[in-house]
């Protein structure tokens, strides 16, 4: 059993339609998020572009492949976060927002 629930943002769902030759990866992914969403996971903060992704934590599938979430308990605690969709979510809640190449997820794309 997981210890977080999830909840999959639209982004998230269209892309993983999108890469579906890596469906299976990111899965296993996924299920290890839930267990454990600050394990080998990386805060984010300013990327380039000016994109202001504090609060968010990226996870590597490959090289190139990144999911972006945000863990409810952290986000909350992190006034700049432009993207705690968590108002009526429990502590224990990741937001899955975006997964894709590594250009295109941290642009939220």
């Amino acid at each position: 059993m997981n210890d977080y629930q999830a909840v999959y943002e639209d982004r998230f769902v269209r892309n993983l339609t999108r890469y579906s030759g890596l469906r299976q990866r990111i899965r296993r992914k996924v299920e290890q998020i839930l267990r454990d969403p600050y394990d080998r996971t990386e805060r984010l903060g300013r990327v380039s572009g000016g994109l202001n992704l504090r609060g968010c934590r990226s996870s590597r599938i490959d090289r190139n492949f990144r999911i972006i979430f945000v863990i409810c308990e952290e986000c909350r605690t992190i006034k700049e976060c432009q993207y705690c969709f968590c108002e009526d979510k429990e502590d224990k809640t990741v937001v899955f927002l975006t997964v894709g190449p590594h250009i295109r997820a941290y642009t939220m794309s």
